[in-house]
């Protein structure tokens, strides 16, 4: 750095100082807020503007980038070929990759199909790869070493019958790139697909028909886990199959035992069928009964699944019986039991804005839809009439109608490993209003929400929205609310033969006439500070900032993919009655390390270290070490629901 420039920035930096030591409080706080963020953006958009520079130079050269293999790998690999036993155990249960597999670079999901419109589709080849060992760009797998072929021998392969059920074109129809598309993003949602790939294969001397091949690879279903503590002695288990025999279903089961609760043995237990047939109509029935706490039900559900849907709805009974403890006004203390029900309907129905106009407009939709939801107390009765108005009878009705655009890109490294990832992109304009009969009184409520989702080629990902909504009881206005987020992902960014991508959530969030013990926090979660908690922190109104930075290493030491993560989050919370700016900024730093071995039988893994300055201070620890899934950060979808009230939370 020259001596010019040393000199121009200890100038301003005096400045800055002067500026912060004179400035008012709340045009200080102001200013060290603007500061973090300018900075943060610097960084980003410098790095992205190094990640272009490079990129154009090295675009000319390459279309995709190789990892270079480490060293370390490379000895192992070497070795791993002598003629001797401990190579031959290496052998058998290590995989040794010369390159990584280059990416799909076509971002827009139907882009690639495109050139295959008007064909007709010959014939429909289903292929399904077990968890282990395979890949879909392979369309008929590879040789696999011992240990990963005797995962797969464990596993029941998807039937190839509910990977056709999810398909929105059948034999002898005429391409359509946007269903192809759908369908390869709709397999690759099912929680069972580890991610799939459609090719269409021509035919040679035909220029009428393709083959289409689907090809999937399956996830190991099976799950479980067990703890307990043997001096109680208290303990628990519980096993999970998300593709039971291969149909797609799910089936989870958890039995505890403590001998200090009333009931000393619980059970949870749940079934669910994620989609009848091809008809997308998901089923689940669920029981659960822990110390005296019951709860059962069932439902059914169609969403708008695809932007080719027209029909969606869904039915949801349930029975609960919960336990209460509660102090009234009066210093009078009631405790008990109450059994109530509830029951939830809806319908939409979706009109194409003209499917055979432009195809620009192929994938929107204005929809419409009407919700009735009921919550029963049964045990009410006039000698409760203390009671009676904590638990109210409630019958809610809404109507909802919407217009959505929804595009989807295809991308990688994002909060997966490299697999493929789908980025919704599009718009979302939502009105909800209907009259809430609660208990012997009548409100209407009335909300909107409007939401935005787009890329920029040089910068990345970026998604807005903002909504509000609340109750007007007597031309006043109850349990009101604003939300508002902007969320920014860039683009993955080369850093030799590591890759980054950079991470930045935001969130504002207003309550308006709330209920006594409705209240804000910022505890743990991307609402406020990542595993912070105190006891003692809330209000009203919240302003946060997440910011996460992930680099993804080109090691993988015994087949164990690496990502080392670096996130700051700050927050700002308080009454309505004042501005956000006037309360404390809670602050939080933090670094750790995220492990997935896509050859063996692990989840993904995150360990962290947590710092919170001045946390003792409101009751909260300073330091800590946690083990957690994976980033709690997760797309936005354009998919319009059931009509719903806006959440404050």
């Amino acid at each position: 750095m020259s001596i010019l420039n040393r000199h121009v920035l200890n100038y301003f930096g005096h400045v800055i100082v002067i500026v912060l030591k004179t400035a008012p409080f709340h045009l200080k706080r102001l200013l060290k807020i603007l500061f973090v963020v300018f900075f943060l953006f610097a960084g980003i958009i410098y790095s992205n503007a190094q990640q272009t520079s490079i990129g154009k130079d090295s675009a000319e050269k390459h279309n995709t980038q190789v990892r270079k293999k480490p060293k370390i790998v490379e000895n192992l690999q070497n070795f791993a070929l002598k003629d001797n036993i401990v190579s031959k155990l290496l052998r058998s249960i290590m995989v040794f990759e010369n390159k990584k597999p280059p990416p799909d670079t076509t971002k827009v999901s139907e882009k690639k199909y495109e050139n295959y419109e008007c064909r007709v589709i010959r014939n429909i080849e289903i292929v399904v790869l077990g968890p282990f060992g395979y890949a879909t760009y392979l369309k008929y797998g590879r040789e696999i070493v011992r240990l990963q072929r005797l995962g797969n021998q464990i596993h029941y392969n998807t039937r190839h019958w509910i990977i056709k059920n999810k398909l929105l074109f059948k034999k002898g129809d005429a391409i359509d790139a946007v269903k192809i598309s759908e369908s390869e993003r709709l397999i690759r949602q099912s929680p069972y697909i580890n991610d799939d790939k459609i090719y269409l294969d021509s035919i040679p001397g035909d220029h009428d028909s393709v083959d289409a091949i689907v090809v999937v690879k399956d996830v190991f279903d099976y799950s479980g886990s067990a703890g307990g503590n043997p001096l109680i002695p208290n303990g628990n288990v519980s096993v999970t199959d998300i593709n039971f025999l291969g149909l797609g279903q799910a089936v989870t089961s958890a039995v505890s035992y403590n001998p200090q609760n009333a009931q000393p043995v619980g059970y949870i237990g749940s079934y669910s069928v994620p989609q009848i047939a091809n008809t997308y109509i998901s089923a689940q029935a669920h029981y659960n009964s822990l110390n005296y706490n019951k709860n059962y039900g069932f439902n059914i559900s169609r969403p708008f699944f695809s932007t080719t849907t027209k029909w969606a709805g869904g039915v949801d009974l349930e029975y609960n019986r919960a336990a209460y403890n509660v102090t009234l006004p009066d210093s009078n203390t009631y405790s008990g039991l109450h059994n109530y029900t509830t029951s939830d309907f809806w319908l939409g129905y979706a009109f194409p804005l003209n499917e055979k106009s432009l195809y620009r407009y192929k994938k929107s939709q204005i929809i419409i839809s009407a919700r009735v939801n009921n919550v029963n107390y049964l045990d009410q009765n006039s000698s409760q009439a203390d009671l009676n108005h904590l638990f109210p009878n409630e019958t809610f009705y809404l109507g909802a109608i919407g217009f959505t655009h929804r595009d989807y890109y295809k991308d990688h490294y994002i909060f997966a490993f490299g697999k493929t990832e789908d980025i919704p992109l599009g718009y979302l304009f939502t009105l909800n209003a209907g009259p809430d009969y609660y208990q012997n009184e009548k409100r209407w409520y009335s909300g909107a929400k409007a939401s935005y989702g787009w890329n920029n080629s040089s910068l990345g990902y970026m998604y807005l929205s903002a909504e509000a909504g609340g109750f007007m009881n007597l031309s006043q206005v109850e349990q009101g609310v604003i939300n508002t987020e902007f969320m920014y992902f860039t683009n993955l960014i080369p850093l030799g033969s590591w890759f980054c991508r950079q991470y930045l959530f935001n969130q504002y969030t207003l309550g308006y006439n709330r209920l006594p013990g409705e209240s804000l926090t910022i505890n743990q979660g991307l609402s406020g500070l990542q595993q912070f908690y105190s006891p003692v922190v809330s209000g009203t109104q919240r302003w946060s900032n997440n910011f996460e930075a992930d680099f993804f290493s080109p090691w993988k030491p015994l087949g164990f993919e690496m990502v080392l993560v670096a996130f700051m989050d700050d927050a700002l919370i308080g009454n309505r009655n004042t501005t956000v700016l006037e309360s404390h900024l809670y602050q939080g730093y933090g670094v750790g390390i995220r492990f997935k071995n896509e050859h063996f039988i692990f989840n993904t893994l995150q360990l962290s270290f947590h710092f919170f300055p001045n946390a003792s201070l409101v009751e909260a620890k300073s330091w800590i070490f946690k083990s957690t899934g994976s980033s709690a950060l997760q797309f936005q979808d354009f998919q319009f629901s059931e009509p719903y009230i806006a959440a404050y939370k």
